[in-house]
């Protein structure tokens, strides 16, 4: 049986917004913390990526945590990391900067998916493809992955699924899929 194990990135560097996104607070709470409410719903065990440098921030350290591969940029690295550490297992993965995402999407996420895919993932609410930080990597994808190494595109997920047989399914709640990039001017 596929397990579900939940990851959080949180290893991005910030840099368009200025300042440690899983640290800012949304609705009195840090976007880390929320996130980490939301998916434990779902996960028999919850991580956090991390870059090696933050593995010491006391807000992460207070949980699982999951060392990026120093190899790769971007989310791929927290995503193809975790594949490594429990490749048998399944991973919802949602990127720590999602401030609108809500139980109910990803209750719709874990029911429609399709364990014989590479992932289940949603259709991009601005049309550019799928959101893939926001999704379920089945153990096959892992597996695919190290074998093909080159389907690893430009170091991002999207491009990535874009060569793979995925489940795409139509948020219920398109805004749930925002990130804190777009919506930065509402965040405290």
């Amino acid at each position: 049986m596929n397990l579900l194990n939940g990851l959080i990135l949180t290893g991005g560097h910030s840099r368009r917004m200025g300042r440690d996104k899983a640290l800012i607070k949304f609705d009195g709470v840090t976007l880390l913390d929320r996130s980490v409410n939301l998916i434990s719903l779902f996960t028999k065990q919850l991580h956090v990526s991390v870059r090696p440098d933050q593995i010491d921030e006391p807000n992460r350290a207070k949980y699982p945590l999951i060392v990026d591969q120093e190899n790769d940029n971007g989310p791929i690295a927290g995503i193809l990391s975790a594949g490594d550490f429990e490749p048998e297992n399944a991973w919802l993965v949602i990127a720590c900067d999602m401030p609108y995402l809500d139980k109910e999407s990803i209750e719709q996420l874990v029911l429609h998916r399709n364990m014989n895919k590479m992932a289940t993932v949603f259709e991009s609410p601005d049309g550019s493809g799928v959101e893939p930080l926001c999704a379920i990597y089945e153990p096959v994808f892992f597996e695919e992955v190290r074998s093909n190494p080159q389907l690893i595109h430009n170091s991002s997920p999207r491009e990535t699924l874009a060569e793979m047989d995925i489940e795409i399914i139509k948020a219920l709640n398109p805004k749930a899929l925002y990130s804190a990039n777009s919506s930065s001017d509402e965040l405290g």
